[in-house]
């Protein structure tokens, strides 16, 4: 039996300006959770930490981040585990790669475009992992891999997407189904998608772990890693473990249907988590007796969440748009006359569509979307 941990896209170094004054301390929390990932390893006995691309957000990381990572690795060398790291997207086998400068220690292996393979006769156990360099843009994570006679079992690594038809395409690294299925790998770690997800096809286990934290703000799969156990050629065990201390959750408030300013702060409150990135959207027309500010709600209620965004997609009513302002040969009054036109010719039954339709459209074409960042 070996036991492996799995992790990919901790995006050390990665700044948050999105997050405004919470953007440095949620930068000290990838590198806090990230050190949850290492210590949870060496729990769990493990005998090898896959990292399966972007463990550093950039090439040009210096400082903390580099040392916190070199410290990790170190302590994962003193108890007896192996490091397969695989570089990706944002930290790419390049002429300045990272990972060209950093003096790593003897248990860690870093894939390059020369070295896609590295067999542990220890474990009866290969791993495989194609380095992105910049120049495989379009081709395929699992491209010239083949298994090597030289040990039992088989592991894959690969920061790619995997091709959804009619959805998911083109990308900068892409793997088909069918590839995984024809792999002949035991497991496959997959990262570069930042939730968890089970992608296995045939008798190839198939994960993305998902970023130990949520990187963008409105991932909702984010914050495990994932602990494999592989008892047997074709037999595998896949555990979701949480590592991450952050969530992400969004709501929609009609303000239709609020009766005051009251009612929105009670149902924003009524999700305070001092760990929560929440994104709340206020969307349809205001019908309450004060003025809407999103600025205004995130200072009284911020300080009950770790970070609260406000989006404004309310809009004013058509009826009391004076018409003189929006002439016919305008954007804006060619779309509500040719709206207004279509209402009056359209059935009964779709009249409410195409009102929603053209109160909308008057409001993208006004503001559009405004996001408080």
């Amino acid at each position: 039996m070996i036991r492996i941990l799995h992790t990919a896209d901790v995006h050390l170094g990665r700044e948050f300006p999105s997050l405004r004054e919470k953007g440095p301390e949620y930068r000290r929390q990838l590198l806090a959770t990230f050190e949850q990932v290492i210590d949870l390893a060496v729990r769990q006995n493990v005998s090898l930490l896959l990292i399966a691309g972007d463990l550093f957000d950039t090439n040009a990381v210096l400082g903390t981040p580099v040392r916190t990572v070199l410290a990790a690795f170190k302590k994962l060398e003193a108890a007896g585990i192996r490091v397969c790291v695989l570089p990706g997207t944002h930290d790419m086998y390049g002429e300045d790669s990272i990972y060209r400068f950093v003096g790593l220690p003897s248990n860690v292996m870093v894939f390059t475009p020369q070295h896609a393979s590295h067999t542990y006769e220890d474990l009866d156990l290969t791993v495989y992992g194609k380095a992105f360099d910049g120049k495989l843009v379009g081709t395929s994570s699992l491209q010239g891999l083949s298994l090597s006679a030289d040990s039992k079992l088989h592991v894959g690594m690969a920061h790619c997407s995997l091709r959804i038809e009619g959805i998911i395409e083109k990308e900068t690294m892409l793997v088909d189904k069918s590839e995984i299925s024809g792999s002949g790998f035991d497991y496959l770690a997959l990262g570069h998608w930042h939730s968890f997800r089970d992608c296995s096809q045939g008798v190839t286990k198939a994960f993305y772990c998902g970023s130990p934290e949520p990187i963008y703000m409105d991932q909702k799969g984010a914050g495990s890693a994932a602990l494999v156990t592989i008892h047997d050629r074709g037999k595998v065990d896949v555990q979701r473990i949480r590592v991450g201390s952050k969530a992400f959750d969004e709501m929609t408030i009609n303000v239709e249907l609020v009766k005051s300013l009251e009612d929105i702060t009670q149902t924003v409150s009524a999700k305070a988590d001092p760990n929560l990135i929440l994104q709340v959207t206020l969307e349809g027309v205001p019908n309450l007796d004060h003025e809407l500010d999103p600025h205004e709600l995130e200072e009284e209620l911020g300080g009950r969440f770790f970070c609260l965004r406000v989006m404004d997609r309310t809009s004013e009513r058509l009826d009391d748009v004076p018409m003189e302002d929006y002439p016919q040969d305008t954007v804006a009054g060619g779309f509500i006359r040719a709206m207004e036109a279509k209402m009056a010719q359209c059935p009964p039954d779709e009249k409410g569509i195409y009102a929603e339709a053209l109160r909308l459209g008057f409001a993208l074409l006004q503001k559009g979307p405004q996001v408080i960042p």
